[in-house]
């Protein structure tokens, strides 16, 4: 006969198992919600994370952007319509770029041609945001919405290259940083989207 002790492990392994199994087999439900066309590029380095609330939407056929959100990540902090909603979004450029390290060295052939010398250490403190700029396939950006003021809040994002791997994350720090949700956006419609 086992020990009551000796159950109770057995329960908890059980129980520990069952749920990492459940957790690894849930996938991501990402639903299509609106396409966006070639933005202009404004040349800056630094990349205005807030960009979905000027893109204007076009139809898929036509887009050079599609523009996803997680269902599961979908998550409200009241029962009731209306209050805050945290959402995973996901923005996948239909061109084909390469990979970091491809277009990193590309660079770094490029920049040595035209500087007429070898790339050095201080060299990658510019080379590195134009680097992930031209190699970025896909970007996440996990927001806050703020269904019953029209504000959204930008929590963290991600970009990612061409095989999937993550080259830079970056997490808000100033939590009085909302924007007001523009008309006739790609932002407008997430917002409609998740706050239904």
């Amino acid at each position: 006969m086992r020990t009551l002790p000796g159950r109770s492990a057995l329960i908890l392994l059980t129980v520990a198992f069952v749920t990492f199994v459940a957790a690894s087999a849930r996938g991501d439900d990402w639903a299509f919600y609106s396409g966006s066309g070639e933005k202009k590029d404004s040349g800056k380095v630094l990349t205005d994370w807030s960009v979905l609330n000027g893109l204007k939407p076009v139809v898929k056929t036509e887009a050079t952007t599609y523009h996803y959100y997680d269902r599961d990540s979908v998550a409200s902090n009241s029962p009731f319509p209306g209050g805050i909603v945290r959402v995973l979004e996901k923005s996948v450029l239909k061109r084909q770029t390469k990979s970091y390290e491809e277009t990193r060295e590309e660079m770094e052939r490029e920049e040595e041609i035209r500087l007429n010398r070898e790339i050095n250490v201080l060299d990658y403190a510019w080379l590195f945001p134009l680097a992930v700029k031209r190699a970025s396939k896909e970007t996440t950006t996990l927001f806050e919405i703020n269904c019953d003021s029209r504000e959204f809040f930008i929590l963290e994002v991600n970009q990612y290259d061409t095989a999937g791997k993550r080259m830079t994350r970056e997490l808000a720090m100033d939590r009085r940083l909302w924007y007001r949700i523009q008309p006739g956006t790609v932002m407008e419609k997430l917002f409609k989207e998740i706050c239904r």
